[in-house]
C-alpha cells in the first residue's frame, strides 16, 4: 500500500474491539467512524460539513456547498471511437460502462493521475471584504496542473449585452454569459483579467483546495454562477487545449478539425442522468462490442462511419449531459443561482432526495494512490462512489441488499439496466439496496474491490440506521460471482444470496472442469485463463480465483443460482458443477436454468419473479450450533484489514504453512444435535421466463434422530493448527463441566475463550477427548455461577 503523501495521523484509525470481545461479523473496514481525508478537512473559517451526496447543494453553517460527482472528467462527446483507439490512455470501463466524454488525460501520471481536472466540491461564503469561493478537486499533485474559471452573473434574466459567454483564457465561447470572471491555476487567479493579490487567494496541495477571495458585493442578492475545470497551461497562459492523441503534457481525445473546450469537468449538474437513451442500434452494437473480443470489428466500422455508433454503456458515468453540452459548446444549463441573503440568515437548507437513486460518496480510510490506475483499470483515491436506493416509505432499522455489479460496469449498473430489479427487492423487503463501485469495472471483489464494499457499507450506516439481522447479497455476472465469494467468506453477515449468470470462478471454463483438468505444470488450466493461462484467451486475471473452494462455509445461507443455457460467457455447465457442489454439501439452494435466455437477456428484460420473495425472506443466522469454515490465506489482504479467518463463534482460525488451506467443522452439543433431513425439489415454471429449477431444502429434524443435549463440543480440523471457539456464544454452560472432542489431520491447538478468559487445548494427529472443570481447567470463579 503506498504512503499517502496528503495524510493525517489520525486516518488509519479504527475502532478496534476488545480482546475479550466475541468475534464480530465481517473484516475492521465495516467497523470504526469513518475517517476525514485532507480533501474533506476545512480550512480557517471554513465550517460546513460536506454533502457527499453528488449533484446536490446546501446551504449550511453561513456557506454554500455543491457536491459534484467524481471520475465524471471526462469532457465533450466527440463520437471518437473510446475503444482500442491510440487516444484511450485511460478507460473507466468496458462495454457495458463507458463515459460519453471522449476527452483523456496527458500520459504522464504525475502532476495528471489521469484524473486531475475533477471538480470535487465548491463552496461560497460572504466576507467582510467580498466574496470567498473554495473549490477541491479530486486529484491534486501539483498545485498548476488544473486550471478553473468560475463566471458570475450579477443579474440573472436580465439582457445579455453587457454579459460575455467567451470567458477567455483559451476556453472560447461556452454559451454560459457572465459579467465577471475568475479564473484560477492554483498559484495564480485573476479577475476579469486583472491580477489579485497574492493574499486573495491560496492553494493547499494537502487539501486539493483553491481558496480565492474576491473585492465583489453581492449585498444579499441572488448571483448565478458557472464553474469550468481544465488543464492549465502556464506557457499559454490559459487551459491546455485538447488535441488528437495525448502525450506526456497534452490531452486528447478530440477528431481532426474540431473546435471544442478544453474543459474536462462542469459543476452545477443537479439533473445529470444515469445514461443517455439507448435505442436499437445502441443495443446492437453494444452486444457486437461485447463479443468482440479481438478488436478487428472496431477497425472495420471505423473505416465506413464518419462518426461510429457509439457503445451500449455510453454515459454511465454521471457526466452524459456534461459531455453533450460541451459538444455544443454550451454549458449555461448548468448554474447555481446563490442566495447571498439566505447565506446571511443561516438557515440550513439542501437538495438531498430523500428516497429513490442517490450517488453518495465515501472516504476511504486507505490510501492508495491518486487518480486512475490505467494499468490495473482501479479508481484508486480516498473519496469513492457508489449507488444507493432508499424506498419512499422507509422504516428504520431497514434491511439491506448488497448488489454487486458486472465485469466491464460500475456503480450505476442496476440504475441505468435493470431498475425494475432495485424497486422489486426494495418494495419487498422495506430496504436499501446498496451498489458499491468496487474500484474499478474488473476487479473481481478482491483486495481494493473488496474493501470498498465494506467502507461504503461502513458510510451508509453512518446515514441510515441499518438491520444487520436482515442483510442480503446478490449479483449479477461477475456479481454473482462475488456474490458467491462474499457470502463464502462472511458468512456470518448474511441471510441469503442470489447469483444471476454468475460463474462460480473468474474462468467459467475451469468451473466446468471442476479444477480437475490439469496442465503439465500441475496447474488448473481453464480455456478462458485458469491459473497458469489458459489454452485460448485470457479474459480474465492470471491466477483466477474461485468459490467452489470455499463452498463448504455456506452453511446456513441458501443460495439462489439463476443460469442460461445460451450464455456464451458463462457456460452453464459452469453453474451446475457450482450447484452440484453444494448439493454435495446437503445445502440449501435453488438452482435455476433458463433454456432460451443469454448472457445479457435476463437483465435486458428486467423482470425477476421469485427473486424479490426468496430476498424478503433472508434472515442472517448469529449462532448456529454447527459451524463450518474454510480459511483461505491467499484471500487474505492484511495490508487493508481483510483476513478472513472467523465465523460466528469461531474465529482466529489458522492455515498450517504446508497447507493452501484450513477446515474446522464445529458442533455444539448443547441443545443436541442432528443433521438436518433434506429434500430435492424439482419443478418447471414460466416466470419470468421458461426454466427448470432443482434444489435442496431443509426440513426439521424429527425429535428422535436428535443427538441428546451434552455440554460438549465435537471439532474436525483439516489442514488447520489452531482456530479458538467462544464456548458461550456456542450455548456451553461455563458453570458445568465441559467435554471436547477433537479429531485433527495434524498437530493444533484450540483456544476456548469467553468471560472466564482463554484456555488452550494442545493436541496430535489423531483423536482427542478432553475433558474440563470450569473452576480447575477454565478459571471459573465459583461464586460467578
Amino acid at each position: 500500500m503506498a504512503v499517502d503523501p496528503h495524510d493525517t495521523a489520525d486516518d488509519e484509525a479504527t475502532d478496534d474491539e476488545p480482546d475479550a470481545s466475541p468475534p464480530r461479523p465481517g473484516p475492521d473496514a465495516l467497523y470504526g467512524a469513518n475517517p476525514t481525508p485532507p480533501q474533506l478537512e476545512n480550512g480557517p473559517d471554513w465550517d460546513a460539513d460536506p454533502l457527499l451526496v453528488c449533484g446536490c447543494d446546501a446551504y449550511r453553517d453561513g456557506e454554500y456547498l455543491y457536491q459534484d460527482y467524481v471520475y465524471d472528467d471526462r469532457g465533450a462527446d466527440t463520437r471518437s471511437w473510446t475503444s482500442g483507439s491510440p487516444a484511450d490512455a485511460a478507460s473507466l470501463g468496458g462495454v457495458l460502462s463507458q463515459p460519453t466524454g471522449d476527452y483523456h488525460y496527458p500520459t504522464a501520471e504525475r502532476p495528471y493521475a489521469h484524473n486531475a481536472a475533477d471538480l470535487l466540491e465548491f463552496r461560497v461564503q460572504e466576507t467582510d471584504d467580498g466574496v470567498r469561493y473554495r473549490v477541491a478537486l479530486n486529484t491534486m499533485l501539483k498545485p498548476d496542473a488544473a486550471a478553473v474559471a468560475i463566471g458570475i452573473d450579477t443579474t440573472p434574466g436580465t439582457g445579455t449585452e453587457h454579459k460575455r459567454t467567451d470567458w477567455g483564457y483559451g476556453l472560447g465561447d461556452l454559451g454560459a454569459p457572465a459579467e465577471h470572471t475568475l479564473v484560477t491555476w492554483g498559484t495564480g487567479a485573476e479577475l476579469d483579467g486583472e491580477p489579485l493579490d497574492d493574499d486573495a487567494y491560496d492553494v493547499d496541495v494537502r487539501r486539493n483546495q483553491i481558496d480565492i477571495e474576491v473585492p465583489l458585493s453581492p449585498d444579499g442578492e441572488t448571483w448565478r454562477h458557472f464553474i469550468a475545470v481544465g488543464l492549465w497551461d502556464d506557457d499559454a497562459e490559459g487551459f491546455r487545449q485538447v488535441k488528437p492523441n495525448p502525450d506526456e503534457e497534452t490531452p486528447g481525445g478530440i477528431r481532426e478539425g474540431q473546435d471544442l473546450p478544453p474543459v474536462f469537468n462542469v459543476g452545477f449538474r443537479f439533473n445529470e442522468p444515469y445514461n443517455r437513451n439507448l435505442g436499437p442500434l445502441d443495443v446492437g452494437r453494444g452486444l457486437f462490442d461485447l463479443l468482440d473480443v479481438s478488436g478487428v470489428g472496431h477497425t472495420v466500422l471505423n473505416r465506413f462511419f464518419d462518426q461510429p455508433p457509439r457503445v451500449l454503456g455510453e454515459g454511465n458515468w454521471r457526466e452524459h449531459r456534461q459531455a453533450m453540452a460541451l459538444a455544443d459548446r454550451d454549458i449555461s444549463e448548468f448554474y447555481a443561482d446563490i442566495d447571498f441573503g439566505a447565506l446571511r440568515d443561516g438557515e440550513p437548507t439542501d437538495t438531498v432526495p430523500e428516497s429513490g437513486f442517490r450517488t453518495q460518496l465515501y472516504p476511504s480510510r486507505y490510501y492508495l494512490g491518486e487518480g486512475i490506475d490505467t494499468d490495473h483499470d482501479i479508481l484508486e483515491g480516498r473519496i469513492q462512489p457508489y449507488n444507493v436506493y432508499v424506498p419512499e416509505s422507509l422504516t428504520e432499522p431497514a434491511p439491506l441488499i448488497l448488489l454487486l455489479h458486472s465485469l466491464s460496469c460500475s456503480y450505476t449498473q442496476y440504475a441505468v439496466y435493470t431498475p425494475g430489479l432495485v424497486r422489486q427487492i426494495s418494495e419487498a423487503t422495506g430496504g436499501i439496496v446498496l451498489m458499491p463501485q468496487a474500484r474499478g469495472p474488473g476487479q473481481w471483489y478482491k483486495r481494493e474491490a473488496e474493501l470498498d464494499i465494506f467502507e461504503a457499507w461502513r458510510d451508509l450506516e453512518t446515514r441510515f440506521d441499518i438491520d444487520r439481522s436482515r442483510v442480503v447479497i446478490g449479483g449479477y455476472s461477475m456479481g454473482g460471482f462475488g456474490t458467491c465469494m462474499l457470502a463464502a467468506q462472511c458468512p456470518d453477515l448474511f441471510g441469503r444470496g442470489f447469483s444471476v449468470v454468475g460463474p462460480p470462478t473468474e474462468d467459467p471454463i475451469e468451473g466446468i472442469t471442476d479444477g480437475q483438468f490439469k496442465s503439465p505444470t500441475g496447474l488448473t488450466e481453464g480455456i478462458l485463463g485458469g491459473e497458469g493461462g489458459g489454452s485460448f484467451l485470457n479474459l480474465f486475471t492470471e491466477a483466477p480465483e474461485g468459490a467452489m473452494e470455499i463452498s463448504t462455509n455456506l452453511r446456513h445461507i441458501p443460495m439462489l443460482l439463476w443460469n442460461a443455457v445460451g450464455d456464451p460467457l458463462v457456460p452453464f455447465l459452469s453453474a451446475e458443477n457450482y450447484a452440484r457442489r453444494l448439493r454435495r454439501h446437503r445445502y440449501r439452494h435453488e438452482y435455476c436454468l433458463f433454456p432460451a435466455e443469454t448472457h445479457l437477456t435476463l437483465g435486458i428484460k428486467d423482470q425477476w419473479d421469485g427473486i424479490p420473495e426468496f430476498v424478503s425472506r433472508g434472515k442472517v443466522i448469529r449462532n448456529p450450533r454447527r459451524v463450518t469454515y474454510k480459511q483461505v490465506p491467499a484471500l487474505d489482504h492484511p495490508e487493508v484489514g481483510l483476513v478472513h479467518d472467523s465465523a460466528y463463534w469461531v474465529s482466529d482460525i489458522s492455515t498450517r504453512e504446508s497447507e493452501e488451506t484450513g477446515l474446522i467443522d464445529a458442533i455444539s452439543l448443547a441443545d443436541g444435535y442432528a443433521p438436518p433431513e433434506v429434500g430435492s425439489d424439482r419443478q418447471f415454471d414460466h416466470k419470468p421466463g421458461p426454466h427448470v429449477s432443482r434444489g435442496v431444502q431443509w426440513e426439521t429434524p424429527p425429535v428422535e434422530s436428535r443427538r441428546s443435549p451434552e455440554n460438549a463440543i465435537e471439532v474436525t480440523l483439516e489442514g488447520a493448527e489452531a482456530a479458538t471457539l467462544w464456548i458461550e456464544e456456542a450455548g456451553i454452560d461455563v458453570c458445568e463441566p465441559l467435554t471436547l472432542r477433537i479429531e485433527s489431520d495434524g498437530p493444533a491447538t484450540i483456544t476456548l475463550a469467553g468471560t472466564f478468559g482463554t484456555y488452550d487445548v494442545a493436541v496430535e494427529k489423531g483423536e482427542t477427548t478432553v475433558s474440563l472443570s470450569p473452576q480447575a481447567d477454565l478459571g471459573v470463579e465459583a461464586g460467578s455461577c
